[in-house]
């Protein structure tokens, strides 16, 4: 069963979230048309705006089949994901981090990271990026879904969303199922991770770091200790493949928000290795997934959908 009381706690802060990025986009609108734009009535003007945004008949049917759409496939890969562990047992983490040192020259990917590891504010701000990564994801889901124009790259996107969490989220999850480097030891498997976990614990005492409390939650919805588990699954590194997947939809959107995202990714993938959750070939795994499919799913629109603006 998946683990509610987290998806809750999620939901609680990504409203507070939208709840205040609302407010501050609402004031900024406001103050540009009464600073800049020197409108005689600012708020007369921003309430129609609102009005014409919500009341466009083309937006709201393309929201209300996305969002139908997304939430309801949402909640199925959260089921999903907490059976991988049950349906096939981890067995691919020593191979795992074997390949890393070997694609690394030797050295685990955290060490050649290591300046980033001895730095307990370097972390404190990856980890909060890293759990931005929600907001940002259901912030461009929530886009893509509202879009008036129901365009090809609109398409595009929700078509890759879902089959990058299928094939890649679950399917491939499956058949190299993993934990990560954060429960490498609590496997059995050795302590080839423990000054990496001893120094995000010597961070913790200083700033907080969250990931480390999750990984503690998850942990004990594996071990059985509590009810539920969002689950648990390193291969291929969902962080990385929908942070690239989000860079790649928002360059076709605006060069700006591109350079952001990719930015963004960047940030997560180093994220990921730093904090304990992924090996490093999980994140390169991810990223060529999301690009394969983006690009594949881009074809298929091309070539096989009806008119449109791309």
């Amino acid at each position: 069963m998946p683990d509610f009381s987290v998806l809750e706690e999620y939901a609680q802060y990504l409203f507070i979230a939208f709840w205040i990025c609302g407010c501050v986009f609402a004031l900024g609108i406001f103050l540009h048309l009464a600073l800049v734009k020197r409108d005689t009535e600012p708020l007369g003007t921003f309430l129609k705006s609102l009005g014409s945004f919500f009341g466009d008949a083309e937006r709201t049917a393309n929201s209300l089949n996305g969002l139908a759409a997304s939430i309801a496939f949402i909640s199925a890969v959260g089921v999903l994901k907490g059976a991988i562990a049950i349906l096939s047992p981890f067995a691919w983490d020593k191979a795992l981090a074997h390949a890393d040192r070997i694609l690394h020259f030797g050295r685990a990917p955290d060490e050649w990271l290591w300046f980033v590891v001895q730095s307990p504010f370097a972390l404190r701000m990856l980890n909060i990026a890293y759990n931005f990564w929600f907001i940002v994801l259901i912030a461009t889901v929530f886009t893509a879904c509202t879009t008036r124009n129901d365009t090809k790259l609109r398409h595009q996107f929700l078509m890759s969303f879902m089959l990058i969490w299928t094939l890649g989220g679950f399917f491939l999850a499956m058949g190299l199922s993993s934990a990560g480097p954060c429960f490498y030891e609590r496997l059995g498997l050795g302590g080839d991770f423990r000054p990496l976990m001893q120094a995000l614990a010597a961070a913790d005492r200083i700033y907080p770091i969250w990931a480390l409390s999750t990984q503690d939650m998850l942990w004990s919805g594996y071990t059985g200790a509590t009810n539920g588990s969002i689950g648990i699954s390193a291969f291929p590194s969902m962080h990385v493949a929908m942070a690239v997947l989000f860079s790649l939809y928002a360059t076709r959107r605006s060069r700006l928000a591109g350079i952001l995202m990719w930015a963004f990714a960047g940030m997560i993938m180093v994220g990921s290795v730093v904090l304990g959750w992924h090996y490093a070939i999980d994140g390169y795994a991810g990223a060529l997934i999301s690009t394969m499919i983006w690009k594949a799913c881009g074809y298929l629109q091309t070539r096989f959908a009806p008119g449109g603006v791309a």
